[in-house]
């Protein structure tokens, strides 16, 4: 063979190979996971379909959404506003501060209904069970060896702080809340399937509904809250937030908490015609009670 045709096949051979492995490239990257959109059930029914990974091969559809949920299992939880250093690991010997500046006044305060929870010198302690007798929980967002960073159900909004592992029992969700104020809609979503959805009445422009992520600590009848009756102006049920007004000081003699809960007036579902909470149709607040844990995750959208 030539040494011209020898060089001809040579190249040949090398484009070949760099097609191939270019190719082999696109292919690894054109198979990673991506969101697959699950089929939606009709609104205000209960998706019995899980989706599942496997290490065998990738997955065609993402993991289900989990959240980690804490629940109190000493009398009193303590939560630091700093996370303590770790004296066998430099890496924390500065404590990690997670106070947020203070706008309004502070909550938990001693007296109206933050009763059982109170300001101390480092942070918050909170009585477990609640004032309503219901076990305290709080949403986990990071777990770092015996510490944990949590979500705080305290004025100003948004404060986290850290408890220690061993004050509390874990476990897992995988039902979220996502709520968009501007089309005034509520989801719920159990790990990626929509399985209620659902127009509801949001905040007055004087009293807007806050933005954030929080979380629901408290499932309670409206007789359990002291609220009156099942067709009174809560409705049924009172899913109790993490979340306070923002511009309210009090409400009805107590602090603004944030809730989700039913409604004598249908006929306002789809405004904005509250004080902050959100209020939704009576049928819809019953079957999330009997759905949602405490400590599902709840996001507040614009």
């Amino acid at each position: 063979m030539s040494s011209s045709r020898t060089r001809l096949v040579v190249v040949a051979v090398l484009v070949a190979v760099l097609l191939g492995g270019g190719i082999a490239v696109w292919s690894r990257q054109g198979s990673d996971p991506v969101p697959v959109a699950a089929a939606e059930p009709p609104p205000g029914t209960v998706s019995t379909t899980t989706t599942t990974t496997t290490t065998a091969a990738p997955p065609t559809t993402p993991a289900p959404y989990r959240s980690v949920v804490a629940t109190a299992a000493v009398p009193e939880l303590e939560v630091l506003a700093e996370r303590p250093p770790d004296p066998n690991d430099p890496a924390t010997t500065a404590p990690t501060t997670v106070v947020a500046p203070a706008r309004v006044a502070p909550i938990p305060r001693v007296g109206l209904n933050s009763v059982g929870t109170r300001k101390t010198a480092t942070g918050w302690a909170f009585t477990n069970p609640t004032s309503f007798g219901r076990p305290f929980v709080l949403a986990v967002s990071e777990v770092d060896g015996d510490w944990l960073r949590v979500e705080i159900p305290a004025r100003p909004n948004s404060q986290e702080g850290w408890v220690r592992a061993a004050d509390v029992t874990l476990s897992e969700s995988e039902f979220r809340m996502e709520l968009t104020l501007s089309d005034l809609t509520l989801r719920v979503l159990q790990g990626d399937a929509v399985v209620v959805e659902t127009q509801v009445v949001i905040g007055r422009p004087d009293t807007p509904t806050p933005v954030g992520t929080f979380y629901l600590g408290e499932v309670l009848s409206a007789q359990q809250a002291g609220v009156g009756s099942p067709a009174g102006a809560y409705g049924p049920f009172i899913l109790a937030t993490s979340a306070y007004s923002e511009t309210l000081e009090l409400f009805d003699g107590g602090l603004p908490v944030i809730a989700f809960h039913g409604t004598n007036q249908p006929g306002l579902i789809g405004t904005q015609a509250s004080n902050g909470c959100i209020r939704m149709p009576n049928e819809v607040v019953t079957q999330l009670a009997g759905m949602l844990p405490a400590g599902t995750v709840i996001t507040i959208a614009t």
